[in-house]
């Protein structure tokens, strides 16, 4: 069996078995609080407190109790060993900041503020911690909070994952040099197909197959364009690399001519309405780069609707743009999804071809514009797909 599937296993069984475990002790420590207290009732929370010890002391993984200071008040040995320490006692009393590279202290207190501010039932995230010996480990954190003579402490379990993490990195250092080596020769071959296009035009005799087929070339370079762009940008979002080039601009400079390619299919059509003269203090190409996808999914998932209807809505210092579709709409699981990496609609009619990287980077490029985003669907109704951003350089984000 493969180690890391067997570590894996491990890990979610034995979250499973914690949180089984804490609900038991949670019932059982309410059950001492409102009745008199019996022989019965006291085995049987003492029981469940040795089940919880031995889970803890016998798991592969690095087990830990914090308190909501973060300070670490017991510790297993596979803890310990992952830390590179020799004994329980090195660790006991410090805090999980101690073995946190100060620019990551924000994952923690974030942790602290998931369980104990807003009482979040489990938290998890991955960030790096410090080794005895000053190495770096990626390890995968998850907490739940469990109850203990009066207080709520943080049960902590850690999973090594720096070679997933090292593989990840070289995944996407390999996405983006390929990304960027392939726009060269897309970017020539789409001014080739341009000029072809344009001699097309001006020959009468050109049959009107090879016409078709030339926009139809065309049409299907603007997609690898597209898929290409996707690829780049995610990996940009992974190195943390992404920036926005903000400016004064009108919406009409991008929603005039952001979808010409539309056009050429002969299949669809775009309807645009509201104030396009509104002035957007945000990055041009990257807001002509969410159009176009917005569009595109359209396209792709709504082919039976003709019209594309994109509107500008003000309000207040932020401005709303819409790209609506009368297609057949989403089903209402998806609808929370639809902005994670990699997730696509496969459901019936729905289902299209891509790397269901579009509308994730579409957020995180609202995100920094200070926006917000989001989509309304009804099945059998069609999509609106939309964004805020706001209307000069001195509006702030929305809350």
């Amino acid at each position: 069996m493969d180690p890391d599937a067997e570590i894996s296993a491990d890990y979610l069984k034995t979250i499973n078995l914690l949180k089984s475990e804490n609900a038991k002790l949670r019932t059982e420590i309410q059950a001492l609080q409102s009745i008199e207290s019996t022989d019965a009732t006291q085995l049987s929370y003492k029981e469940g407190q040795l089940r919880f010890q031995t889970i803890f002391e016998l798991s592969k993984l690095g087990n830990k109790v914090i308190t909501a200071d973060l300070k670490i008040t017991q510790i297993n040995p596979a803890m310990v060993a992952l830390l590179g320490y020799q004994s329980k006692d090195e660790i006991l009393g410090t805090r999980i900041l101690d073995y946190s590279p100060e620019s990551l202290h924000a994952h923690w207190k974030a942790l602290q503020k998931q369980l104990w501010e807003e009482s979040t039932p489990s938290f998890s995230l991955e960030t790096v911690l410090i080794r005895k010996d000053g190495s770096q480990i990626w390890v995968n954190v998850t907490s739940i909070l469990i109850p203990d003579q009066g207080e709520n402490l943080g049960y902590t379990i850690i999973q090594d994952i720096s070679e997933q993490h090292a593989l990840k990195l070289q995944k996407e250092e390999f996405i983006g040099i390929a990304s960027h080596e392939l726009k060269t020769p897309i970017t020539s071959l789409k001014a080739v197909l341009q000029l072809m296009i344009r001699m097309v035009k001006k020959e009468s005799s050109i049959p009107e197959k090879i016409s078709n087929l030339a926009h139809e070339a065309q049409l299907n370079v603007g997609k690898l364009i597209h898929l290409v762009e996707d690829l780049l940008n995610a990996s940009k979002l992974e190195q943390g690399q992404l920036s926005v080039s903000k400016k004064l601009f009108p919406l009409s400079a991008v929603i005039e001519d952001c979808c010409n390619h539309v056009r050429l299919d002969r299949k669809h059509y775009v309807t645009h309405s509201g104030n396009l003269a509104l002035q957007v203090y945000a990055d041009k190409n990257k807001i002509d780069q969410i159009l176009v996808n917005f569009v595109n999914n359209a396209v792709k998932y709504a082919p039976a609707s003709e019209e594309i209807a994109i509107h500008v809505q003000e309000q207040d210092d932020h401005v709303k743009v819409s790209v609506t579709d009368k297609g057949q709409g989403i089903p209402a699981e998806d609808l929370p999804h639809l902005f994670e990496r990699y997730y696509q609609v496969s459901k019936g009619e729905n289902h299209a071809s891509g790397l269901g990287l579009g509308l994730y980077i579409a957020a995180e490029i609202i995100r920094k514009h200070g926006g917000e985003i989001g989509v309304d669907s009804t099945v059998g109704e069609g999509s609106t797909f939309w964004f805020t951003l706001p209307l000069n350089q001195d509006a702030g984000p929305r809350f």
